[in-house]
């Protein structure tokens, strides 16, 4: 990997920059990239111009969405202070009171395997199976705890105005193990934690896109990812790891890819045109905009305002540890 290409910008937590998210001359152009936004692209354009450009979301929440993210902010809680020197009862009861809180307000979500019950019940057999943890948590230079970190830092190439194109993202933990540097990406599932599952993030631009960005903004050696799994059900919580491990080449195949995939939404946002990947739309579920692209063009804003919520997602937003 050549470090001399990519231009960090500010420290690896720092204080919320203004939303540099899209080209200040080509409104639908995004300057400021991350992995969720250059997922859906690749899914699927025309998605991800509904989703990312327009910022249009389903009103109705989804189970597995809001479950992820109480599960992790409660785990970064309990990280936090067992860090900081409290008992494992302490800590683990103000996860608990957090998962209290960030669930009151659920709706009755139409799964069982991801309620109140299992959330909490995932968290207190967590704090048990890692009880004597040996993957400790790691400090930054500056003495701020390797969590939820959020980063930036330019890519070394520009829009055609001439803004240079920024990568962003957050993560989940930075951890110490078997004596090397890992960023730590927390996963929860419905499915069987077998090697079928770890294997499949081999793969993963996201896993490959967190290690590059660790040494670029860390100035350090990242020997890799581990994904830690938990998966939940309506009786059972299990739990599993893995260590994910990047060569060299890899991190600069991803750049070099990256490059590609943004220079094609480029295209898209200087000719105006979205195209449709019907190939998409039956992954995770089904896409959620497959209501909007049965209709005619001409009736698909109006099928947008009827049943979409207008929330952008914008990764130029810090999310810091509390």
């Amino acid at each position: 990997m050549n470090n001399s290409t990519p231009t960090p910008l500010g420290p690896t937590v720092a204080e919320e920059p203004k939303s540099t998210m899209f080209s200040a001359t080509l409104p639908h152009l995004q300057i400021a990239w991350d992995n969720t936004s250059l997922s859906i692209y690749k899914d699927c354009p025309r998605k991800y111009y509904y989703a990312i450009v327009q910022g249009w979301r389903p009103k109705t929440v989804a189970a597995p969405l809001e479950f992820g993210k109480a599960y992790h902010d409660c785990l970064e809680t309990y990280d936090a202070l067992r860090a900081a020197g409290a008992a494992q009862t302490a800590a683990l009861g103000a996860a608990i009171r957090k998962a209290f809180n960030l669930s009151e307000s659920w709706p009755d979500f139409d799964d069982n395997a991801r309620t109140r019950l299992t959330l909490i019940r995932s968290i207190v057999w967590y704090s048990e199976e890692y009880a004597h943890d040996e993957m400790v948590l790691y400090r930054l230079p500056d003495g701020n705890l390797g969590l939820e970190l959020s980063f930036r830092f330019g890519l070394g190439f520009s829009s055609p105005s001439g803004e240079e194109y920024l990568y962003c993202g957050h993560m989940d933990k930075l951890a110490l193990y078997g004596g090397q540097l890992y960023t730590v990406e927390r996963k929860h599932t419905k499915l069987t934690l077998s090697s079928s599952y770890f294997e499949k993030y081999f793969f993963s631009a996201q896993i490959t896109g967190y290690v590059y960005s660790g040494r670029v903004v860390l100035h350090e050696r990242i020997a890799g990812a581990i994904v830690e799994a938990t998966q939940v059900g309506v009786n059972f919580s299990r739990f599993g790891r893995a260590a994910i491990n990047r060569v060299e080449d890899h991190l600069e195949e991803w750049r070099q890819d990256l490059q590609f995939w943004i220079q094609q939404a480029e295209q898209c946002a200087t000719t105006g045109h979205w195209p449709h990947n019907s190939e998409s739309c039956g992954k995770y579920s089904g896409c959620q905009f497959r209501r909007v692209c049965s209709k005619s063009p001409a009736l698909r804003n109006l099928t947008l305002e009827y049943d979409y919520r207008r929330d952008r997602w914008d990764p130029t937003i810090n999310r810091g540890s509390e």
